[in-house]
């Protein structure tokens, strides 16, 4: 009689060497399977953070100006935060991030793209005044979403348990997304990693964005 083959997977969490207290490295989330096939994907994968995220703006409360600010447009990767519209004059305006630090410049009516955001201030009845404002508040589209990292997209967690994802779908789960330290033997990597001629360099890049974010590979 033939013995049966069997294949032992990692356990859950088994990559880390230690996280922070309570459940402060982890982050629940969906993890998408973008290929016509259903995966098992191994606890201990390097993933990839695609999640969407949308923005409004919200009108400064001593405005003088009553124009508005159109539809606006969030470029994938542009991190959900808040950024400051302030008028420098009837026509012409500032955008400054979140540190106060000055990203650009614009006029009314005419559209402007940066910091991963496009949008065009129209002008109302009553013309703006130096010193009014907008802010933009750009926030998650819905949950966090992962995919597998094949270096089209930073590095940005860990997948902590062995899961089955049906093709062209998506199942929760929980990641490592900060402040742990875990065995880099024990990280798994896509097949597009494994596969690619610049394996190694994948994977450097992928680890450092991870040290980056607090997940250091020993």
């Amino acid at each position: 009689m033939v013995s049966p083959v069997l294949n032992e997977h990692f356990y859950t969490g088994a990559f880390l060497v230690r996280e922070a207290n309570g459940y402060l490295s982890r982050d629940k989330g969906e993890l998408v399977n973008e290929t016509s096939a259903d995966v098992s994907y191994e606890g201990g994968l390097v993933l990839s953070d695609v999640s969407t995220v949308v923005a409004d703006f919200v009108v400064g409360g001593s405005n003088t100006g009553n124009g508005t600010v159109g539809a606006i447009t969030v470029a994938n990767g542009t991190a959900p935060s808040n950024y400051t519209v302030l008028f420098t004059d009837p026509t012409n305006f500032t955008v400054s991030a979140p540190d106060g630090s000055e990203l650009g410049s614009g006029t009314v009516g005419t559209a402007l793209t940066l910091a991963g955001l496009s949008f065009t201030i129209t002008v109302g009845t009553t013309a703006f005044v130096a010193g009014d404002a907008f802010t933009i508040v750009v926030v998650p589209g819905g949950p966090k979403q992962f995919v597998p990292y094949t270096g089209a997209n930073p590095a940005a967690a860990i997948l902590f348990d062995r899961v089955y994802v049906d093709a062209a779908t998506a199942k929760h789960v929980t990641v490592v997304s900060r402040m742990a330290e875990v065995n880099g033997s024990e990280l798994c990597w896509d097949p597009a990693v494994t596969t690619s001629e610049n394996v190694a360099a994948l994977q450097a890049q992928a680890l450092n964005k991870l040290a980056v974010a607090g997940i250091v590979a020993r």
